[in-house]
């Protein structure tokens, strides 16, 4: 199955975006009277028939197959843009392969870069929801201060991957409990400052580990969501 998405969706008709329109006309050369299935990235699946095909804008009639509820961990993961924009692109890629809820990038004391590309990274959440055939699309949200991450008011369970060894961590695998909407602060490449996680600690944030070794930023972020993704999986079983 080949998926479409799009958040124009009403009274069984769905527009389809000028990138997405492009694609179907003129890549996989698709045409009035073809079906196709198209998700709105909110658990809703349906299949339609192409009923305007232009490269600019497609227009479908729609059926609606399928209303899925979310199968996937509420995890918000908060994370420093690396300094190779390709490493960070490929974790939110892989991020959204495992069905994360929501990636928040995160400027702190020790980023190594400091400009963002929601737009971009918005379109490579988009590609992985539907190569992944996932019908909830994640939220990828605006860069935020450290300070203000770890300040969201919210009722979650909050983990910061922290290696200093002042403070005593649990291993994410235990720490993580499946059904709970969970927050997960990971740091830039030189790790958060110890005044950073001093500061998420006063907020009751917890330290976690995972695992022995020390992980590149974008590795650590995927490990969280792989496991979060395993964790909750097993405990459906």
């Amino acid at each position: 199955m080949q998926l479409f998405y799009t958040d124009q969706i009403a009274e069984g008709m769905a527009l389809l975006p000028e990138d997405e329109s492009q694609h179907l006309v003129k890549v996989l050369r698709r045409r009035a009277g073809d079906r196709i299935f198209v998700t709105d990235g909110h658990g809703s699946l349906y299949e339609g028939e192409i009923f305007e095909a232009a490269a600019r804008e497609v227009r479908v009639n729609l059926e609606l197959i399928e209303r899925r509820a979310r199968d996937t961990p509420d995890v918000v993961i908060g994370i420093a843009p690396t300094k190779n924009r390709d490493r960070f692109e490929w974790f939110i890629e892989k991020a959204v392969e495992f069905g994360c809820t929501e990636i928040q990038p995160l400027w702190c004391e020790r980023s190594e870069r400091k400009n963002a590309r929601t737009d971009r990274w918005e379109k490579i959440a988009i590609a992985a929801m539907k190569q992944s055939l996932h019908l909830f699309k994640p939220q990828i949200s605006a860069p935020v201060d450290f300070d203000d991450f770890i300040a969201r008011n919210e009722d979650a369970d909050k983990l910061i991957a922290w290696l200093g060894e002042d403070q005593p961590s649990e291993p994410f695998t235990e720490a993580y409990r499946p059904g709970r909407r969970t927050l997960v602060a990971v740091g830039p490449e030189g790790d958060f400052s110890t005044d950073e996680a001093s500061r998420a600690f006063a907020r009751n944030w917890k330290a976690v580990s995972l695992g022995h070794y020390r992980l590149r930023t974008e590795t650590a972020g995927i490990a969280v969501a792989s496991w979060a993704n395993i964790i909750d999986q097993k405990a459906e079983d």
